[in-house]
This record gives C-alpha cells, structure tokens and sequence, in this order.
C-alpha cells in the first residue's frame, strides 16, 4: 500500500498535466510538420547528413508529439516507463535502417572512413535498444 501512494506522488495531477499537453500539442504537431518538411525541401540537396539531420528531428519531434498526447489522454503511474519495448524496438530498426539506406544510395562510399564510424555507432545503438527493449519486458 506505501509503494501506490509514493508512485502517485511522483506523477503530475491531472489537471496540471492535460493543460500542459494541450499548450504543447500544436507546437508539437508544427514541429513534427517542419520537420517532415525538410525531408521534402526542393532548396535542399536530398545528401546522407540531410536525411539523416532531418529523420533525428523528425523522429524528435514525433517523440515531443506522443509525449504530449500522452500527457492528454493517459493517467500515467509511478511504474509505467516512457516509451514501451515494442517502442524501443522500432526506434532500433531506424537506427538499423540508416546505414543500410546509406549504402543503397551509395552515399556511403562518399567518405567511407567516417560513414564507417557512424555505421558502427548507429548499430551499436541499435543492439543497446533491443536490450534495453528485452530488459524491460523482462521486468513487465
């Protein structure tokens, strides 16, 4: 019965945290637009670094969303975590995704050294994903 009142105390009351999603919901939703925006921009140069700058912001931006929308509509708890391992298990096959794409458009091989650096660091992301993802279902 200690453990409910202490995971209680730790989360916003609801009527702070449903005003507070619905002043950041339009700027979120205009932010995940300007940055699916940039993706498509013709002034742009369609490059590696530009995808990839523009799917981190875009992907941000859609996190800042969903965090709104849950301030919204979810009654949050001291135990539930941020993002679910279904959750962090897509946002390591993006991780997994950009060297791969990186290769298909053959942007890779403009600077093969440094492109390898960051194919061993967005892989490298992607394992810690899949284990914090099991980690957690572990735990559930």
């Amino acid at each position: 019965m200690r453990n409910n009142q202490n995971s209680d105390t730790n989360s916003l009351p609801r009527w702070v945290a449903i005003p507070i999603g619905l002043l950041l919901l339009p700027f979120t939703l205009a932010s995940c637009i300007g940055s699916a925006a940039l993706i498509f921009a013709p002034n742009i140069p369609p490059t590696f670094r530009s995808l990839a700058l523009s799917g981190i912001f875009l992907a941000g931006s859609i996190w800042a969303f969903y965090i709104s929308l849950r301030l919204v509509f979810i009654n949050q708890n001291g135990n539930k975590k941020l993002i679910s391992p279904l959750g962090l298990r897509v946002i390591s096959l993006i991780f997994l995704a950009i060297p791969i794409i990186s290769l298909l458009l053959g942007t890779f091989w403009e600077k093969p050294i440094l492109y390898s650096f960051l194919t061993v660091a967005y892989i490298s992301i992607f394992l810690q994903l899949i284990y914090l993802a099991k980690q957690r279902e572990r735990k559930a």
